[in-house]
């Protein structure tokens, strides 16, 4: 396994800093770059050099792959079956999961709904499934600036228990993010076609 933290000069740790990292980053694909090095030497190897620092840089700049890749390189890589949900985010669960099916639904509604005057007594109920969604999302974003906040106080002692259980927390919130930010998208959609065929 190739240690990307070596690959970018940086050392073992589960926060870097984001301006730093992109330095290195800069710096070492100036020199590897295959235009740049086209002539010296072989392109397939220079190539598949760049391609191992762009890996690198994307790995150790999100928390979450960074902490697996530092998990890894510890040996103690986590476990892909392990579905267990954080303590600190059980609650969130069941509302992640009302908000998606009451956005699915309203969506599905909408679109399946023929008249004006019905699309126009939905708009209120669209509006709370957004208001609801945008607050999720608001809380959903202070969980994972506080679990940043907490990888930040890990920089110089950690535990891979530690490490462990901020890498699961990132799993979930940055999925449970990806999720309520694509159905946003989706009712705010629905919306403007909502508002566009009045």
């Amino acid at each position: 396994m190739t240690d990307y933290f070596a690959l970018l000069d940086q050392l073992r740790s589960p926060w870097l800093d984001a301006e730093e990292l992109k330095e290195a980053f800069h710096r070492k694909t100036l020199r590897s770059h295959p235009d740049a090095r086209a002539q010296e030497d072989n392109s397939r190897n220079t190539e598949a050099a760049f391609s191992k620092l762009n890996e690198a840089y994307q790995v150790l700049r999100d928390p979450k792959r960074r902490l697996y890749h530092l998990l890894s390189l510890e040996g103690r890589a986590p476990s892909s079956a392990v579905t267990d949900i954080p303590s600190e985010l059980e609650a969130l669960f069941p509302v992640v999961a009302a908000l998606t099916r009451k956005s699915d639904e309203i969506i599905q509604r909408l679109t399946t709904t023929t008249t004006a005057l019905s699309r126009s007594l939905m708009r209120a109920e669209l509006a709370g499934v957004e208001t609801e969604v945008r607050g999720t999302l608001r809380r959903l974003s202070e969980l994972h600036a506080a679990a940043m906040g907490e990888v930040k106080n890990l920089c110089e002692s950690w535990t891979a228990g530690q490490l462990h259980a901020l890498y699961l927390q990132f799993s979930y919130l940055t999925r449970w993010m990806a999720q309520l930010d694509e159905k946003r998208l989706a009712l705010e959609n629905a919306s403007f076609v909502e508002v566009r065929e009045n």
